[in-house]
């Protein structure tokens, strides 16, 4: 599942929602409208919850872009984390055609498969955010695209990231504390190994002395902490979210290890992080992209429109890279 996190929607979605309403205004077929809609395209969206403000931002954002255009309505449905809700509030949408496309976030994609068939049959083509297998399918099927996080992509750009930090800063050697996620912000097995693949690749003379799994910011501050009692020559901190990489660096900090002169690293990109990465504290962090997600999305349900049972395609949100690299 991806990792909803902030998007910054309204501008993007505003532009690519007005370069689609030429691009549809001869295909797909039309959900039932009164006199004074009849020429607004309806896209329904439907997140895990709205309760999740960041897929509530997503809600709003892309509401807010449709209304501008003039040209399309975003029907939201909110399912609250609940299989059989989302299942039945899709199937209403498809059944009574009352939107052109539909982008859902499946709570669990292989519960949506009949749903995904009934859009098919009635020519309303879908994203779905999950790996097409997830759902029973293959990359192709007509009408209906899959867009998926690389949680190994994730993994290899933190890891590429340490390895320069390590050169960079301390010679291409370091001592490592490696923060493993257990917050659930990033899928754990397919990113760590990647992670460390790549951090033995960017760094080989490097060494990996402590690993530690807290499950919140102040727990990284204090097993970093603990870490750097047993292994205090320890100058890099490694991890994949946000709260852990800001609690190892104020585990070095209290330490008395200058925080310009050690190599920390993280992931997820939140506002804390960001600050002290242009204070040059934290050394950089890696974050989906999901503002070009949310463009890559919204312009093939375009593509989808203009030809509903054309063959899908497999999207993979990007990554960012934010740090001196950039």
């Amino acid at each position: 599942m991806k990792n909803p996190g902030p998007r910054n929607v309204l501008a993007v979605a505003a532009v690519v929602l007005i370069g689609l309403a030429t691009l549809v205004a001869c295909g797909s077929a039309a959900p039932k409208t009164t006199a004074a809609d009849a020429q607004v395209l309806k896209i329904g969206f439907s997140p895990l919850s709205l309760d999740d403000a960041p897929l509530q931002a997503t809600a709003t954002g892309l509401q807010g872009a449709a209304k501008a255009t003039g040209k399309f309505q975003v029907a939201v449905a909110d399912p609250k984390n609940n299989v059989a809700t989302q299942v039945n509030q899709l199937e209403q949408w498809i059944q009574l055609r009352t939107v052109n496309a539909i982008w859902v976030i499946p709570i669990s994609p292989a519960a949506i498969v009949p749903v995904i068939k009934q859009a098919q049959a009635a020519k309303i083509p879908m994203i779905v955010d999950s790996l097409p297998s997830q759902a029973n399918m293959t990359t192709g099927a007509p009408g209906v695209s899959f867009s998926s996080i690389s949680y190994t992509v994730y993994g290899q750009a933190v890891g590429k990231l340490i390895g320069q930090c390590v050169s960079q800063r301390l010679g291409g050697n370091a001592q490592v504390i490696f923060l493993r996620d257990s917050t659930g912000q990033v899928s754990g097995a397919a990113a760590d190994t990647a992670l460390l693949a790549a951090v033995h690749a960017a760094t080989p003379g490097s060494t990996i002395v402590r690993t530690i799994s807290p499950t919140s910011q102040l727990a990284a501050q204090q097993d970093t902490l603990s870490a750097l009692q047993g292994a205090p020559d320890a100058n890099a901190a490694l991890t994949l979210n946000d709260e852990s990489a800001l609690g190892a660096l104020s585990a070095f900090q209290q330490a008395g290890k200058d925080p310009k002169k050690v190599c920390v690293v993280g992931g997820g990109g939140g506002a804390e992080s960001l600050a002290a990465i242009k204070a040059g504290t934290l050394y950089g962090e890696v974050a989906f992209d999901f503002k070009t997600d949310t463009q890559q999305n919204i312009t093939e349900l375009g593509t989808m429109l203009a030809n509903p049972t054309g063959p899908g395609k497999l999207l993979t949100v990007p990554v960012t890279v934010q740090g001196p690299a950039q």
